[in-house]
């Protein structure tokens, strides 16, 4: 073992027991995990694990790495963060990762404007989905999401500040079979393919656990993943304007494609259809000046928003548009 590297393959191919998880899990295809493999078995000269048609099963040499390989990889990566922290120490530099809702909705603008007002921009933002918003924040290679604060709350270590709280509606093409249904039911939206990012698998309590052609439930995860398993919201909206996609957004998202008539809301509404954006940050982890004052431009363009004017929980009905 020489590197914190051969120390996850061990562990992720022990936990999964199959290499195309354990590749997923660890970033990387499944030949190029399976070459690693091989070559950490001929350095140290013993096999790691039994390969056969059904199973990989760990050898009592891989027992024996498995049983220290978890405080050593947490004190690499330990180390790893506080040679980082250093090296940022007074720089500009900052990375933000951030959801595609975020993104599209205030994230992009207010960089944007940032990046405007400096001389020698430092920062970068860089568009996730919500599990590997906080996956990246977690393992400090990021200084701050902004994505799903319900999920952020779930993590002992993370810090979290609300910056919108806003209820989503379903919508389609106006061309679509349900667009002219006035009652529709959850059955009914199950029965076409569903376009959006990965989603919380606390929306499934919701939800009938026949998915149809919704979507399908990540095993190894439980969230849900979409048919249409989208990385930006322009991505959604043209699965749903080319298609027979359904997707659900705040109102002020698709405001201008129901003005132009492209969309259409359905009159389908749960109270648990609602979107909760924030600040995600690690305790006791001190902001850049530069961060400071990207996060002061990010809320000053919030609030010229109609998801900034909103007040939460104390929305008037949504007006469905026909």
């Amino acid at each position: 073992m020489r590197t914190v590297r051969d120390l996850k393959i061990v562990r992720a191919l022990a936990a999964h027991r199959n290499f195309a998880r354990a590749a997923k899990d660890l970033g990387m295809s499944q030949p190029s995990l399976s070459r690693a493999l091989a070559r950490l078995e001929d350095t140290i000269g013993v096999p790691l694990f039994e390969r056969s048609r059904t199973a990989v099963n760990p050898t009592a040499v891989a027992e024996i790495v498995l049983e220290r390989c978890d405080p050593l990889i947490a004190g690499f990566e330990d180390l790893a963060r506080a040679i980082e922290e250093h090296r940022r120490q007074g720089s500009d530099e900052f990375r933000v990762a951030v959801g595609p809702f975020v993104a599209e909705s205030v994230g992009l603008a207010a960089f944007a404007a940032h990046t405007a007002k400096r001389r020698r921009p430092a920062g970068r933002l860089i568009v996730r989905d919500w599990r590997t918003c906080l996956r990246e924040l977690e393992e400090g290679h990021c200084d701050l999401a902004i994505t799903d604060v319900p999920s952020a709350e779930e993590h002992a270590d993370l810090e979290t500040e609300q910056l919108f709280d806003a209820p989503m509606v379903i919508f389609c093409s106006a061309q679509h079979p349900l667009a002219g249904k006035n009652d529709p039911t959850l059955p009914d939206l199950m029965r076409y393919p569903w376009a959006a990012p990965l989603m919380q698998g606390r929306y499934l309590a919701n939800i009938p656990s026949e998915l149809g052609a919704a979507g399908r439930i990540d095993p190894e995860t439980g969230d849900f993943v979409p048919a249409i398993c989208a990385d930006s919201f322009s991505a959604m909206t043209a699965a749903v304007r080319n298609g027979r996609a359904i997707s659900a957004a705040p109102l002020a998202f698709i405001r201008d494609d129901l003005n132009r008539g492209d969309f259409v809301v359905l009159p389908f509404q749960e109270p648990w259809m609602r979107m909760s954006y924030g600040l995600i940050w690690r305790k006791g982890r001190a902001w850049s000046r530069s961060l400071s004052d990207f996060v002061d431009t990010l809320r000053e363009v919030l609030a010229r928003t109609e998801l900034g004017q909103a007040t939460p929980g104390k929305e008037p009905p949504i007006a469905v548009p026909r």
